[in-house]
């Protein structure tokens, strides 16, 4: 499948673009029944709620919800399912096309994981963007996020500001984390672009790791669980040395 003209442009101008339906219910379920098993069996490696100190999350390991898995790394090498589903031919034709690259890179090292939300513990992520803590020669990476079940507000679905990715953000507008803060005058009529990213299972989530994002906790009574990969063309880079060079990337091909 090729993306359309006006698929290209509104990545380009929102830097974010659903693909509906693009996982079969069978498809989509059999990914989430293998995360269910991996979190059941708590399979490492992985990170806990309390690991990154977001709101609402565990204080400590020790405490109730401690234990409580955030997000199930390193799925390219877990298991084939995984590792096929992050080659997805339509996902990476499209973010091909998106960069407009002949090959693209998987890079390991960043996301590469199944994301839960729990109920009851889940936490909340306050506005980043994803390049702030990456270190790669420019900001031209594609994430995609493979919804595995219906995400809503009130699961903690994705929050994106539109055109964020093209954006210049002054450091007085962010805290000492890289995140948008809320008070600051910059950021006011920003927030209130803000969209909520609603998907249905199955559908996938290409967006700009440049682009503003956040999402709230998991109200719900039922786990949600989204797998997501990052990607970039051939012109860009990890920087040797860094978290980002750590593991080596996969080449998934050439475009025909």
């Amino acid at each position: 499948m090729s993306l359309t003209y006006a698929q290209r442009q509104q990545f380009k101008i929102d830097g974010y673009l659903v693909l509906p339906g693009l996982l079969s219910r069978s498809e989509s379920q059999a990914l989430r029944e293998l995360s269910e098993k991996h979190l059941r069996e708590r399979i490492p490696p992985f990170e806990l709620e309390t690991n990154v100190k977001y709101p609402g999350a565990p204080a400590s390991q020790d405490s109730d919800g401690g234990q409580t898995i955030r997000r199930i790394q390193n799925a390219v090498n877990r298991a084939p399912l995984f590792s096929d589903y992050a080659n997805h031919p339509t996902v990476t034709g499209s973010i091909k096309q998106i960069l407009d690259s002949q090959s693209l890179w998987l890079n390991p090292n960043h996301h590469n994981c199944v994301m839960t939300k729990q109920p009851q513990f889940s936490s909340e992520t306050l506005w980043h963007r994803d390049t702030r803590y990456w270190n790669f020669s420019d900001k031209y990476l594609v994430n995609a996020w493979y919804a595995l079940g219906q995400e809503q507000i009130a699961n903690g679905a994705m929050k994106i500001l539109p055109g964020s990715h093209r954006w210049e953000v002054r450091d007085q507008a962010l805290d000492s984390d890289q995140f948008l803060k809320l008070e600051h005058p910059d950021n006011t009529y920003r927030l209130r672009t803000a969209r909520t990213v609603e998907l249905d299972q199955g559908d996938v989530l290409l967006f700009s790791a440049h682009c503003f994002h956040a999402a709230g906790r998991n109200t719900t009574d039922e786990a949600k669980f989204s797998m997501v990969f990052t990607y970039h063309g051939d012109h860009t880079k990890p920087l040797p040395g860094t978290v980002s060079a750590r593991a080596d990337e996969i080449k998934l091909g050439q475009r025909k």
